[in-house]
């Protein structure tokens, strides 16, 4: 994809839709195409971010001229030092850098030699995680997936368990009402992710440092399991047996939809965010619930239990491949990064943690390519060492 075919989706209703969030069958079919070419996620929602941030500057409609200025300074730019020369308005400029980088300033960064800082990134590069979890079993039996083969990995009662082709567990049962219930877990690792489709069909995605208890089969009048870290759920509909998740502080009850939940120990607050159908959230020992709608998010900590109108996009990226930071705290993206490439981080300077971050990017890049994007912002640098990520001013 050349630059100008980036600042030409301007031109296309159905981009403009999607980033507005204005037509679903638009929605779904950019998002199913970025998922489709995961090497153009940061371009697109480079983009995004600028029209976004455009329209709430103005108030109003986009103003074409905004635009060709745009492009007329990226075709104008012929390396990355330009990006700094550049004034925007400055909501989003950061925005605007990312897309420059793309545009021009990638192909020098990641094609001539590098400077100093960037080699310092590339001599030890660290590879993203992938599809790795373990299955313990109700005897206490623990099976690696990852190195596992296709086929039959167990029996459970009446349920069978197999790993597809894909590399899914999936279970399969003929189960009566009287059958014993018998408990699995699956875990996944720092670097970790998994696909998992429970017996009546739900679909469950783990993400990094995250784990799910459930029985093998659902033979009473609901079905409850319970996680740890992230999950994303696509439940299937079946109105006789409400679907009850057990997460950190709160149960979260569906009948049939998809959702995720973000309950990670090191993070203050448990997040509920809503794509499809309706789902009660409840804190736990108290009579407390709310009611969410889609593009929604429930958050819950020691001080609050709220509601709030999200991008349901932010909330699910990882389930679709990527990262993406919308003025999100350095922190708060370390913590993923971590999780997700195994690595520990150290900061140098605790008041980088406070620093805000945009941006997008394929988890499945490289973790200099992540640490590229995030020192775009001009003021920090990183530094790789062995297994961990020093984090410094710039």
């Amino acid at each position: 994809m050349q630059d100008t075919d980036v600042a030409q989706f301007i031109n296309q209703e159905s981009f403009l839709n999607y980033c507005f969030n204005r037509n679903d069958e638009d929605v779904r079919y950019w998002e199913k195409w970025l998922i489709e070419n995961p090497e153009h996620v940061l371009q697109v929602e480079a983009m995004k971010q600028i029209l976004i941030l455009m329209a709430q500057e103005s108030r109003g409609r986009l103003k074409q001229q905004h635009f060709s200025e745009l492009q007329e300074k990226i075709k104008q730019s012929s390396s990355p030092q330009i990006i700094k020369k550049i004034s925007l308005w400055p909501r989003y400029a950061v925005a605007a850098s990312i897309l420059l980088f793309l545009s021009i300033g990638g192909y020098y960064i990641f094609h001539k030699q590098p400077t100093q800082q960037t080699a310092q990134i590339q001599k030890q590069d660290i590879a993203p995680g992938g599809n790795k979890a373990i299955l313990t079993l109700a005897n206490g039996q623990r099976l690696i997936l990852t190195g596992a083969k296709n086929g039959l990995l167990a029996n459970q009662g009446n349920t069978t368990i197999n790993k597809t082709a894909d590399g899914k567990v999936v279970y399969n049962a003929a189960a009566s009402e009287s059958d014993k219930v018998i408990y699995n877990t699956m875990t996944t690792p720092r670097g970790g992710q998994y696909h998992l489709t429970l017996v009546d069909g739900t679909d469950v995605w783990l993400n990094a440092m995250s784990s799910i208890k459930y029985p093998t089969a659902f033979t009473g009048k609901d079905r409850q399991v319970e996680i740890t870290g992230e999950a994303y759920f696509e439940v299937a509909h079946n109105p006789a047996k409400p679907f009850r998740i057990m997460s950190s502080g709160q149960t979260v009850e569906v009948l049939g939809t998809h959702f995720n939940v973000n309950g990670y120990p090191d993070e203050s607050e448990t997040k509920t965010t809503l794509i499809q159908g309706s789902v009660k959230v409840t804190k736990t020992g108290t009579n407390e619930t709310n009611i969410l709608k889609p593009g929604q998010q429930a958050i819950l900590s020691d001080r609050l239990f709220a509601i709030s109108n999200v991008k349901t996009d932010d909330a699910i990226a990882w389930k679709n491949g990527y990262f993406m930071f919308n003025n999100e705290p350095l922190e708060s993206v370390m913590r993923k990064i971590s999780r997700w490439y195994d690595v520990d981080i150290e900061y140098r300077d605790s008041g980088l943690k406070k620093e805000n971050t945009y941006g997008s990017l394929s988890r499945f890049s490289d973790v200099s390519k992540v640490l590229k994007l995030l020192e775009l912002t001009g003021a920090v640098k990183f530094h790789i060492a062995g297994n961990k990520i020093i984090v410094s001013k710039n």
